[in-house]
């Protein structure tokens, strides 16, 4: 099964940065500009950070739909970040993220007519390997999955475009290093012990744990043999395998 591919710091004059790229190829570069001033005096607040969310696509100008993931982006950031830190007062934290490539999309966060969701956990993702990359004060840390249920009720992580264009309903659930599910956004038709099975199948994806097995007809089944790398220990793993390059010469020189 593929796996997603990262990277920290590509760019060189931002604050911190990182490139993603999803296991069905979606690309995302993202950019942390912050603390810094806040450009507009009315939007400052006295106590906390601002936090401004941009989503651009790589080609053509914004839409709705950037528009409409940059609220969801902020809700979740909100809740990790230390907006009351005090090095964060009266400052601005500025995420922006461009959709390098979208392969249901061709470069946008969706279609007209499409769905925004299966780009969501790229977009997630890239936004917090950036604040990390930037040092950002946070709580927490989080992971992010789609997955798809067809038309026979089999559930699918991480589906391919086909896959998601052909979904009965599709879901995206992240989940933060601590157990909360931050986000819970689904389109389609589905009921409440499939949203359940969606669940446990998106906490074992992003957090670990038990390997479920999908069967025929939708059920799930649990074998604990060959666990997948979690998408929270890939996260950590980034951020590990970074810190030892960047420190390599401390640790020669001791």
């Amino acid at each position: 099964m593929a796996v997603p591919i990262a990277s920290l710091t590509p760019l060189r004059f931002a604050n911190g940065s990182a490139s993603y790229t999803s296991p069905t190829g979606d690309q995302i570069l993202g950019s942390v500009n912050g603390p810094v001033e806040v450009t507009r005096r009315d939007a400052q607040k006295p106590e906390e950070a601002t936090l401004e969310i941009i989503v651009k696509p790589g080609v053509g100008g914004s839409g709705v739909g950037e528009r409409y993931v940059e609220g969801i982006i902020r809700s979740v950031l909100s809740r990790v970040i230390l907006m009351r830190d005090k090095t964060l007062a009266r400052r601005a934290i500025v995420v922006t993220l461009v959709v390098v490539k979208n392969t249901i999309a061709e470069g946008r966060v969706d279609e007209r007519g499409g769905s925004y969701l299966p780009i969501l956990p790229s977009l997630l993702h890239t936004a917090l390997l950036s604040l990390l990359s930037a040092a950002i004060p946070m709580s927490m840390i989080y992971t992010a999955v789609l997955v798809a249920v067809n038309p026979c009720s089999d559930l699918i992580p991480n589906p391919s475009p086909n896959a998601a264009r052909s979904a009965s309903s599709l879901h995206v659930l992240a989940f933060s290093s601590q157990g909360h599910l931050l986000l819970n956004e689904s389109q389609g038709d589905f009921d409440l012990a499939t949203w359940e099975k969606i669940h446990d199948l998106a906490e074992t994806v992003c957090r670990g744990g038990t390997k479920m097995q999908l069967t025929t007809g939708g059920d799930v089944s649990m074998d604990d043999t060959d666990t997948p790398q979690s998408l929270e220990q890939f996260v950590r793993g980034i951020v590990e395998d970074k810190a030892r390059e960047e420190f390599a010469w401390k640790l020669v020189a001791t």
